[in-house]
């Protein structure tokens, strides 16, 4: 199981026809297993390497489909199916183009005038939401603080009815 590395270096130096690394020697020598693999793998090298693939379809076979195929052309496919891969980049380059126009149209037309009223009530809005915003800063301190003085109050209270109870206690 630990082999595969000592394997792989075995098959590698059958593919690129060097001889096998000492180190690669070293462990076959103590080990079956390699040797095995090593006299396999050799073996199937000489075996490929001697066998040539024959072509089993005939020479004019190629020559043949190519004349089929130039002969069918493509007189089967009607006019939309010829126009439909051109349409799709056209209507695409429309539809930016149109996209265009209308971005340059609304954002380069200057702003509304806005009436008087319209602007006395924006800033009446925008002053009493930043005077709500100072109450909050103002008034978060203290709300923040409560429970702690409140804590504060109660372990006075606490401590001096313990004063009072051990002054009460004295003879």
């Amino acid at each position: 199981m630990k082999t595969w590395l000592t394997k792989w270096r075995i098959s590698n130096a059958l593919d690129e026809r060097k001889p096998l690394p000492p180190a690669v020697e070293r462990a076959m020598a103590g080990s079956a297993e390699l040797r095995r693999f090593a006299v396999n793998a050799a073996t199937v090298d000489q075996a490929l390497t001697k066998t040539r693939h024959q072509p089993t379809a005939p020479a004019s076979l190629h020559a043949a489909i190519m004349r089929a195929v130039r002969s069918s052309g493509s007189s089967d496919r009607s006019g939309w199916q010829n126009f439909w891969p051109r349409l799709i980049p056209a209507s695409a380059l429309t539809l930016l183009i149109l996209l265009s126009v209308f971005g340059v149209h609304w954002f380069s037309r200057p702003p509304a005038n806005l009436s008087p009223v319209a602007e006395a009530s924006s800033l009446a809005m925008a002053s009493s939401a930043l005077e709500i915003g100072g109450n909050l800063v103002r008034a978060m301190p203290g709300e923040a603080l409560s429970p702690l003085s409140d804590e504060m109050i109660r372990l006075n209270r606490d401590l001096t009815n313990a004063q009072n109870f051990l002054l009460a206690s004295l003879p």
